[in-house]
């Protein structure tokens, strides 16, 4: 296994997609970053929001684990365009044909996917970061640790995209195409964030265990934003952002399994000739 490992690396960074990817993932930022600092300069002054202002650093940083983001879609979409490249060249089936197993060979796109989403949406967050930092002000609230702030939030994003490699990986092996898998893994991308968004702006109290424990809800708590909406849905919460973020990575891990499982279960009855 480990030479698939190394040879869909190989592959992968390879690819002008890769390329493609890293390259949007400098970009945005830049981009976003730099249209917030010329509405900044054509209003002339900061626009008052509660809690702050509405361009702070928080407000940008906050939202660079999203999956309804510029990057945030493109990210598990290119994963999944880089599994199917696998079957459109004919490398899946000489794999087979060389005698290696299929769970294997799934594995290995899985480990593929999920490093290769990291790393492009770690690239993004350190850039919007950086760049936030020095053209806006940094607000927080030192009732709570800023440490166990940031480190929830890495953690949730970095989550995000493992579970959307996993779904993406899915799709891939599932299809064998593409065109399916880009436009599912893009609805499914917008899809999920809107659910959990419309989740919390009802009254979840009664089934809140449970609302913590769908894909990306977790986003809503551990975002580094004071001034977001969600804030007001936070103070209500008797529940520890501990057990909160708990139930997020447990959520997680068991959707990616499941996803894995479903991919994996069809892979291995897929017909590759």
């Amino acid at each position: 296994m480990k030479n698939l490992i190394k040879a869909d690396i190989y592959r992968v960074l390879k690819s002008r997609l890769s390329l493609i990817a890293l390259i949007l993932a400098l970009a945005f930022p830049v981009l976003i970053v730099f249209l917030y600092v010329g509405i900044t300069m054509i209003s002339g002054v900061m626009q008052d929001y509660p809690g702050g202002t509405l361009f702070s650093a928080n407000t940008i940083i906050g939202s660079a684990f999203s999956m309804t983001n510029n990057i945030g879609m493109v990210i598990p979409a290119f994963a999944g365009i880089l599994a199917c490249l696998d079957y459109t060249n004919g490398t899946l089936r000489n794999k087979v044909i060389a005698g290696n197993r299929r769970a294997h060979i799934y594995f290995s796109h899985l480990i593929v996917s999920v490093l290769f989403s990291v790393i492009i949406i770690t690239v993004y967050a350190a850039v919007t970061t950086g760049l936030s930092l020095i053209f806006f002000p940094f607000e927080w609230n030192n009732s709570t640790s800023l440490g166990l702030e940031i480190f929830y939030f890495v953690m949730n994003g970095i989550m995000t995209f493992t579970f959307a490699a996993s779904f993406s990986t899915m799709l891939a092996m599932i299809t064998r195409s593409i065109a399916p898998t880009i436009v599912f893994t893009i609805v499914f991308s917008i899809a999920l964030p809107t659910i959990t968004s419309i989740v919390s702006m009802v009254d979840y109290e009664s089934f809140k265990y449970a609302a913590y424990f769908i894909p990306t809800f977790g986003s809503n708590f551990f975002n580094l934003n004071g001034t977001d909406i969600f804030t007001l849905f936070n103070q209500t919460t008797d529940a520890s952002r501990g057990l909160i973020f708990a139930e997020s990575m447990l959520s997680f891990l068991f959707f990616s399994a499941v996803n894995t499982l479903i991919g994996l279960s069809v892979f291995r009855k897929r017909d590759l000739t």
